[in-house]
């Protein structure tokens, strides 16, 4: 006689099968899942990493005390922190109120040597630039100049001789008297000038943006550093207490977010991340006194 399976068998059977169909499909599908929540945290974290590599590195090598400043769209304008009661975790310093820009300067040529000798009165002095036969760095105005030898830095408020590759040498007109003879001519005397230059980081429109020439109208021009970022005032300095009057501003508190929107799309909240640092000039006390720009 031919065996054949029941009604109530195929009924038991098709349960299992379907309860373990069931169950596969949920591991395959949460597995999936969690590779693309992986998938998307770590392209943020590498496209983080690698866009503000740069960034945390020239705001290390600043210069200059930190300057905050405000972006409204139109006009660039600096901004007066003033401290509050908020707490940074880190140092248990207070924070600044905060701005969605800081500037800073950076080292941009030299050691240049002086070679017209100038008094004390002059307003003129006069470098070469050339470098091996290039020129790696031509002054602007809005530049500081840094004599070290004088202990002196100086606003250049003109350029009156542009060098070149033909002519590596170049003038430029100070703000004030050097208030020095000093001898550029004699065998043996060398006098050297460093020359630093205006850049800021703003974040606008979700765009951390870097400007590295903040000065004049060239402010205006900026290198996209990376977008999506969620952050809209991600600058302010410490203070040593919630009623300071005043921050030195060589401790800049960075806080950014990122929130990738291609992988939120698809529902992966982890697709943000947060970058959390402060950050102090390595030169302490800085090279340049002052962040003045025009």
């Amino acid at each position: 006689m031919r065996r054949a399976f029941t009604l109530v068998e195929m009924l038991v059977a098709l349960a299992v099968f379907g309860m373990v169909s069931v169950g596969l499909f949920s591991f395959t599908a949460m597995s999936l899942r969690l590779v693309g929540r992986n998938l998307a945290t770590n392209h943020t974290h590498e496209v983080m990493r690698i866009s503000n590599q740069e960034l945390l590195y020239n705001l290390h090598a600043s210069a200059s005390a930190f300057q905050l400043i405000t972006f409204d769209g139109t006009t660039y304008a600096d901004a007066t922190p003033t401290a509050t009661t908020d707490q940074d975790p880190f140092t248990q310093q207070y924070i600044s109120t905060r701005a969605n820009g800081v500037r800073f300067r950076l080292a941009a040529g030299g050691p240049y040597k002086l070679t017209v000798t100038t008094t004390s009165t002059s307003t003129s002095l006069t470098f070469d630039f050339g470098v091996g036969g290039t020129l790696p760095y031509v002054p602007e105005v809005g530049d500081k100049v840094v004599l070290p030898l004088l202990s002196r830095e100086f606003d250049i408020t003109a350029v009156t001789k542009v060098p070149t590759t033909g002519s590596t040498t170049g003038t430029v007109t100070i703000s004030v008297a050097v208030g020095f003879n000093v001898d550029a001519t004699t065998v043996g005397n060398v006098t050297t000038g460093y020359f630093y230059r205006e850049v800021a980081y703003t974040v606008y429109n979700n765009q951390l943006r870097y400007h590295s020439n903040y000065t004049g109208a060239a402010k205006g021009n900026f290198l996209l550093v990376r977008d999506k970022v969620t952050s809209p005032k991600p600058f302010s300095v410490l203070f040593s207490s919630s009623t300071a009057l005043s921050s030195d501003g060589l401790n800049l508190r960075l806080s950014l977010e990122f929130y990738d929107t291609n992988y939120s799309a698809r529902t992966y909240a982890s697709g943000a991340t947060t970058l959390q640092a402060i950050v102090p000039p390595r030169v302490q006390p800085t090279d340049v006194i002052s962040t003045n720009a025009s």
